[in-house]
């Protein structure tokens, strides 16, 4: 090479996935690049012809796939889309590293460049709206630098990354080998209350299953944190659970105080039979059948502390907490109950006389 050499400034963007929706979107890569002397000056403004070749070694080899075209140099800068004029072949699938060979008027620029799979992204047909950001930072553990293999962020009130299957295989999964996250969801300020992962299965199986491996008994497989005062988690319907903790160390607590008047407290609560209205609110998945519990509204009257609202003005009852009350009534209680066990002993205790008086 003695004239021309590429110095690459941009990327090669894979516009569509090789695997879906091919009649749709036209696979695609955008690529920019400044074309010097030896010396570093830019070549002058004007046509060049461009061949670009596409190959699976950095050296030697048979070219997968060319395409010839001219391009026009404007201080040293040009662009292309390769694979607009002579379509990339089925078999080449993006799914190892490629070298994209460069020829300049005739004259084939050394060394080829890599390109591995951070160039790739996944677009699929509902992402036209969503602003896709593909961050293949590549970092040490323990860096302050974030890695993320892929990274989609949407500004458009659309889906930023919509993924569908109509097989039997998986649409999505994520799998984490490190110690970072394998999937997290961020939802940003937003005042239509969608969430930020919505899960929906119209099938028989799971619409969400995790599992831990190799996880200490305090990994949990699900983690849900809320910095506001909505719900962590928010569940329409029954939830089937083997076991549950709450935290309860007293080193979290502060101000401990006794429970006064327990059992007048527990005489003042309504217990109740009833049915849930499903035909007024079928979006609640409510259970048929018979049900107990207690009135909200009458317990927020007592125990307004383990009441609260949803973000519909609906109320809701901490029944766990409720327990708590429960234990200190059944103590009161109890006392009562000895202390008239004592007073039925020491009448026994006297002679029938006394008794009769």
């Amino acid at each position: 090479m003695k004239a021309k050499h590429i110095i690459l400034i941009g990327f090669a963007l894979l516009l569509a996935h090789p695997f879906a929706l091919q009649a749709q979107i036209p696979r695609t890569l955008s690529y920019q690049g400044i074309l010097t002397d030896p010396s570093g000056n830019v070549k002058p403004d004007g046509p060049y012809n461009f061949t670009f070749r596409l190959y699976d070694v950095s050296v030697g080899g048979t070219a997968l796939w060319t395409e010839t075209e001219t391009n026009t140099v404007k201080d040293g800068l040009f662009s292309t889309t390769l694979g607009d004029q002579t379509a990339f072949p089925a078999s080449l699938i993006f799914d190892q590293p490629y070298w994209l060979g460069i020829e300049v008027e005739g004259e084939e620029l050394s060394p080829r460049i890599t390109l591995n799979s951070s160039p790739y992204s996944l677009r699929a047909a509902r992402a036209d709206t969503a602003l896709i950001v593909i961050s293949p930072e590549e970092a040490p553990y323990g860096s302050v630098i974030k890695a993320h293999y892929l990274k989609v962020i949407n500004q458009n009130g659309a889906a930023a990354y919509f993924v569908s299957e109509g097989g039997s295989s998986d649409a999505l999964r994520v799998t984490n080998m490190g110690y970072s996250n394998a999937a997290q969801f961020d939802q940003g300020q937003s005042d239509n209350g969608n969430p930020a992962v919505l899960v929906k299965n119209f099938g028989a199986g799971e619409a969400l299953y995790l599992e831990t491996y190799e996880g200490t008994n305090n990994d949990p497989v699900i983690y849900a944190t809320t910095s506001g005062g909505g719900y962590a988690g928010y569940f329409v319907g029954d939830v089937y659970t083997t076991g549950s903790y709450q935290p309860s160390d007293a080193r979290f607590k502060k101000n401990i105080s006794p429970i006064n008047n327990a059992l007048s407290t527990v005489q003042s609560l309504r217990g109740v039979k009833f049915e849930w209205d499903r035909e007024k609110y079928p979006d609640n998945n409510f259970r048929s059948g018979n049900q107990y519990g207690l009135i909200a509204q009458e317990v927020e009257e007592i125990l307004p502390e383990l009441v609260r609202d949803d973000q519909d003005g609906y109320k809701a009852v901490d029944y766990q907490k409720v327990t708590a009350v429960l234990v200190e009534a059944i103590k009161e209680q109890q006392k009562e109950i000895e202390a008239l066990k004592a007073a039925v002993a020491a009448l026994q205790d006297q002679p029938d006389v006394a008794l009769q008086e």
